[in-house]
């Protein structure tokens, strides 16, 4: 009697098949270096340059970044929700286009009212914390629209290097030079 022959493999589940991916741009945004920043008479100033990446497949085209100062404050991701989801009207750099692989070092200054400024207390004395907001919106292919949002705490550096210190606002307006910035909300590409 013959050997049966052994059965066939079943075909793979539907939900396991990849659908073939789409052409299309995916832009990084570097986390930012902020040369200097500080509070003024009449503003608060972050200057700020960071690393533009397209990491897709397709060009991406009509790149309108956005960098936008706001405060640390309660209900902060409702803020940077409402920040990302305006048009960028005034981008920080004219439109540009980045072929697959390609990255270009944008570099500007974010500015806010002095009277815009949130706050915050900390040992019943007034301080800022400012964040750094990145709205990059962009043709990812055909039309179709592309964003990639990014945010930041910025803070003077402490020599033990653990925390940021805030800039106080019942101190002498200045700018800062020892500045970093730490990772603030979620990152958003879509």
């Amino acid at each position: 009697m013959p050997e049966p022959s052994p059965p066939s493999p079943a075909a793979a589940p539907q939900f396991l098949e990849r659908p073939a991916p789409s052409e299309r741009a995916w832009l990084d945004l570097a986390a930012p270096t902020v040369h200097r920043a500080g509070v003024n008479l009449v503003t608060a100033t972050a200057d700020v340059s960071l690393t533009v990446r397209n990491e897709g497949s397709a060009p991406a085209r009509d790149i309108r970044l956005a960098i936008l100062l706001t405060s640390a404050q309660p209900g902060q991701d409702a803020v940077l929700d409402a920040l990302y989801a305006e048009p960028v009207a005034r981008p920080i750099v004219p439109p540009f286009t980045l072929a697959p692989g390609d990255e270009k070092v944008v570099r500007g200054l974010a500015t806010m009212p002095r009277e815009a400024i949130v706050a915050l207390s900390a040992a019943d004395r007034p301080m800022f914390v400012p964040v750094v907001a990145l709205n990059a919106v962009y043709d990812a292919a055909g039309g179709a629209p592309g964003q990639t949002t990014a945010a930041f705490a910025v803070g003077v550096e402490r020599a033990d290097g653990a925390k940021l210190a805030p800039m106080w606002l019942d101190e002498p307006s200045r700018m800062y030079d020892a500045i970093a910035i730490r990772a603030h909300g979620t990152t958003v590409k879509r």
